[in-house]
């Protein structure tokens, strides 16, 4: 499996839902390299802000795959 974006696009969009993720739960979008925080600290913010990431494509991908059935079925 490759990590390369499908979509040149994909990259940008993202970072962006990763910065509204962390600003969601609170986690300071211009502490962009951790200066205040421990790297302990940082790996856990990291992993929170991943974590909703993968639950909010999963969800995106759940709904996509339901509208594409939907949309079959209805003929």
């Amino acid at each position: 499996m490759s990590n390369k974006n499908v979509n040149p696009n994909a990259k940008k969009a993202l970072e962006e839902m990763k910065l509204e993720i962390a600003n969601e739960i609170c986690v300071e979008a211009n502490n962009k390299y951790g200066s205040n925080n421990t790297s302990y600290e940082n790996s856990q913010l990291g992993g929170r802000v991943v974590g909703f990431m993968s639950k909010r494509l999963v969800k995106m991908s759940q709904q996509a795959l339901l509208k594409q059935y939907n949309s079959k079925n209805d003929i």
